[in-house]
């Protein structure tokens, strides 16, 4: 109660909530409450809430969109900060600028929303993101990436919070970005970030963006329905193929099934809960391990409860 007053003095009351669903705010659509979601807008503010869960000692993580997480069916004990904009607007956490061949764009703006602004501005380099469900802050942190391409292919610079309270801005160089990782700061807020972009025709652009996104129609369930893919693809191999290949396709626990589309996704098939989930992804570790030797590991953040 004490937290929650001493919040409700920093952020406006329709932006506090008390236990909070997370199957509303996550894409798999599963996970209990989290006992307070804060919804900040600016910078400032998020520097404020999150000193405040740091001086009481209160358990707290960042949310975007919620893809590529799963929240427990006990929901979070301690603090969700949801970074997420409907609408580019300047001085916000989701602010959009084109600037040249650059994009500023904060941490809570829409891949796919960045991808078409760079199209529309005659900017190539982000048509991959067309059909990435995240947003820059986490997605940046993961290094996200689709069809070959990666975010750090396309950063300039990434502007951050570091666990001292710092802001800085680091250069795309100094963020250690590997295959779906980067050595940003575990307990570093990314805030936004400037990607540098190459100049090109708009409709070339654009039919780029529509050639991913047929593809991605094709070959993956909705991203209203999983949490992205679930393994990373291990060297020299897709994840997919390998679940194929063990017979995974099509096996179910409760409401969570291994897509009939592509392997590498578990989709609600309506009812599931996190349990379902983790019961499936057990079972398809264990079985791939079984036929082929290899030992997949988890590409979504699994959330326990009050444990990042």
């Amino acid at each position: 109660m004490e937290f929650f007053d001493a919040l409700s003095e920093l952020v406006p009351a329709d932006r506090l909530r008390r236990n909070e669903a997370l199957d509303r705010h996550t894409t798999y659509r599963v996970g209990g409450p989290a006992d307070v979601m804060c919804l900040p807008e600016t910078r400032s503010e998020l520097l404020e809430v999150v000193s405040c869960a740091r001086v009481r000692e209160i358990p707290w993580l960042v949310l975007g969109n919620g893809s590529n997480v799963l929240f427990s069916d006990e929901g979070f004990r301690g603090l969700v900060i949801k970074i997420r904009g409907s609408t580019p607007a300047e001085g916000t956490l989701w602010h959009l600028k084109q600037e040249d061949e650059f994009i500023r764009a904060g941490a809570g703006v829409s891949l796919p929303r960045l991808a078409w602004s760079a199209a529309a501005t005659g900017l190539s380099g982000l048509e991959f993101c067309t059909g990435i469900p995240g947003v820059v802050g986490g997605s940046i942190r993961g290094n996200a990436g689709a069809h070959g391409s990666d975010l750090g292919q396309v950063l300039e610079s990434i502007e951050l919070i570091r666990p001292s309270g710092d802001i800085v801005t680091i250069r795309a160089s100094e963020a250690g970005f590997s295959y779906r990782k980067s050595d940003i700061d575990r307990d570093g807020i990314v805030t936004g970030a400037v990607f540098r972009l190459t100049p090109d025709e708009p409709e070339n652009v654009y039919e780029r963006i529509r050639d991913f996104t047929e593809y991605r129609k094709r070959t993956q369930p909705s991203s209203d329905q999983s949490a992205g893919c679930m393994f990373r693809n291990p060297e020299g191999d897709r994840a997919g193929r390998l679940i194929d290949a063990a017979g995974c396709k099509g096996l179910q626990v409760g409401g969570s099934r291994v897509s009939d589309l592509h392997g590498n996704f578990v989709v609600n098939q309506g009812g599931a809960t996190a349990s379902d989930a983790l019961r499936l992804i057990d079972l398809v570790r264990e079985r791939v391990f079984e036929r082929t030797g290899v030992a997949l590991e988890l590409e979504v953040r699994v959330m326990r409860t009050g444990v990042i």
